[in-house]
């Protein structure tokens, strides 16, 4: 049988949900009467609707969850710290000299304009984010 992995509160006014972190039985309460619909969500993903006085904090049986990052987030980041790290060359350039970042940004842009650092930069962050990727 499924378990309760974890409760939220849905506001039908606001079309919005949340996933409960205070079990507080009085505030769960006062939600309620002011017309936020909790609703259950178990193990297998099925979700029904719930009393205020059936929302309890769910027992933790699996160890604690690790929270892991898609891959594509960290180039993104990259691309994007690439298209910073070009525009601090361009704005200023004697801190060039000073700090590289770990992706040689700085030093290219040592090498071309820092306009074309600039541009080439953005341009790499555009083909990530617009250029087609599925991710």
């Amino acid at each position: 049988m499924a378990r309760i992995m974890y409760y939220m509160a849905h506001d039908p006014i606001s079309n919005t949900e949340g996933v409960i972190t205070e079990y507080d039985q009085d505030t769960i309460k006062s939600a309620a009467d002011s017309g936020i619909v909790f609703i259950a969500v178990d193990s297998d993903g099925a979700r029904s609707i719930v009393s205020a006085e059936e929302v309890k904090e769910p027992e933790s049986k699996d160890s604690n969850f690790v929270i892991v990052q898609p891959q594509y987030v960290d180039d993104r980041m990259k691309a994007a710290i690439s298209v910073f790290d070009a525009l601090g060359s361009a704005v200023f350039p004697s801190a060039d000299a000073e700090t590289q970042s770990a992706n040689g940004v700085r030093k290219a842009a040592r090498a071309i304009t820092p306009e074309a650092a600039f541009e080439s930069a953005l341009e790499a962050l555009k083909k990530i984010v617009f250029g087609g990727d599925d991710e």
